[in-house]
């Protein structure tokens, strides 16, 4: 099984995955086979990313630490929230959202602890959205989630605290649902201080609320920069807590990695290349490069173009080398398909690169460069704080 992107599905691939709808309805189920108006509904439906059946990678599993179960019941909860703030006059959240809250994010760790050793696969709902700015946010919220969760796992942070530290990772947004134009809301000239104030909206739902000190924090803290051109206090160096700095490392990485409606994602090596050039200023250097060391830029089972022009799936990855994995080749430069499937050792082959995530060369040479909105991160700070 492999994952692409449904820019680069065709009629005729069957599905790996069960698709469904909010509601939880099976809209496609596993083993259906695509069709074009099939393939029309689902990218109108705003689903950025299918599960495929792939001859010759029958022994290819994604990487999935996070059971299905697990994550319908975080859709839920940020769902609920985000009903509960669709009423301007709420001042708070229930108690119930609290609890529901609470109770999603000990589903998330206690699958990443018995799953400690895996890898985790970038978060892409199974269900289909009309709302790709919700969409946007759900999958964010619960991607800096999950890395939290596995770095609060990785420095036995006791539960209490990694509990309250992941609930501020999935709810370090909140605010922006608080704002006059909700996800719609954007840093423009006219509105960027009423932007910025996401932060300290979110801080003051969640406190009020009853969520954890911590919780609320990630809210309130995680645009803070190392060298003080964060928001929305211009916290220096070591005042800003620990946690707040891998909070913001996460939300960067992962909003360049999947874009918003405003921008165009990025290959994950060249968002690592966006955090490095930000360490040491707006990040800190070692936790930049502990991000880098235990990421797993290309997990198993995507899809891939090297700098050959060839096809593969990413096979296997180095404990030792993240950003080097085994890639197993399945089509030639020419587009096409391999009778027998080879592996190419990127840790050995040095002269090789991935370039590009998908098949298709015309989306890997347009969509997937760095082309982003505005003045280049090398100019401007712009990038690193309006996500």
């Amino acid at each position: 099984m492999i994952i692409v992107h449904i820019s680069q599905c065709r009629p005729g691939m069957k599905l790996g995955r069960s698709i469904c709808t909010e509601q939880g309805h099976v809209l496609a189920g596993r083993g259906f086979l695509l069709t074009e108006s099939a393939l029309n509904r689902l990218k109108q439906m705003g689903l950025p990313y299918l599960h495929i059946e792939q001859e010759g990678t029958d022994d290819i599993a994604p990487d999935q630490a996070i059971t299905d179960e697990t994550i319908i019941v975080l859709h839920g909860a940020l769902t609920h929230i985000m009903d509960e703030l669709f009423d301007r006059t709420r001042e708070k959240l229930s108690a119930s959202v609290a609890h529901f809250c609470h109770d999603a994010v000990k589903l998330l760790v206690g699958d990443l602890r018995a799953h400690k050793n895996e890898l985790c696969l970038p978060v892409h709902l199974s269900t289909t959205l009309s709302d790709g700015e919700k969409q946007h946010f759900l999958e964010h919220a619960i991607n800096v989630a999950v890395c939290a969760a596995r770095l609060g796992i990785e420095e036995n942070l006791a539960s209490d605290e990694l509990h309250a530290l992941t609930m501020g990772a999935m709810l370090h947004d909140i605010g922006r649902l608080m704002l006059p134009n909700g996800l719609q809301s954007r840093a423009t000239q006219s509105d960027r201080a009423q932007y910025l104030s996401h932060t300290e909206l979110g801080y003051r739902l969640l406190r009020d609320s009853g969520f954890p000190a911590l919780t609320a924090q990630c809210a309130l803290f995680h645009h803070e920069r190392m060298d003080g051109s964060g928001y929305p206090f211009g916290m220096e160096g070591e005042r800003i807590h620990a946690h707040h700095q891998w909070i913001s490392i996460f939300d960067m990485f992962d909003t360049l990695v999947n874009g918003r409606s405003n921008g165009v994602p990025m290959l994950p090596h060249e968002a690592l290349e966006v955090l490095f050039g930000g360490a040491g200023t707006l990040y800190d250097m070692k936790k930049v490069c502990n991000f880098r060391d235990n990421m797993a830029l290309f997990p198993r089972g995507m899809t891939v173009r090297l700098s050959t022009g060839e096809v593969g799936i990413v096979s296997d990855v180095h404990e030792d080398s993240k950003q080097r994995p085994i890639v197993r080749v399945i089509r030639n430069s020419n587009g096409d398909s391999l009778l027998k499937p080879y592996d190419v050792d990127l840790k050995q082959q040095l002269h090789l690169m991935i370039n590009g995530i998908g098949s298709d060369k015309v989306i890997g040479e347009s969509l997937l460069k760095p082309t982003l909105q505005g003045p280049s991160p090398s100019r401007t700070n712009e990038l690193f704080h309006v996500v």
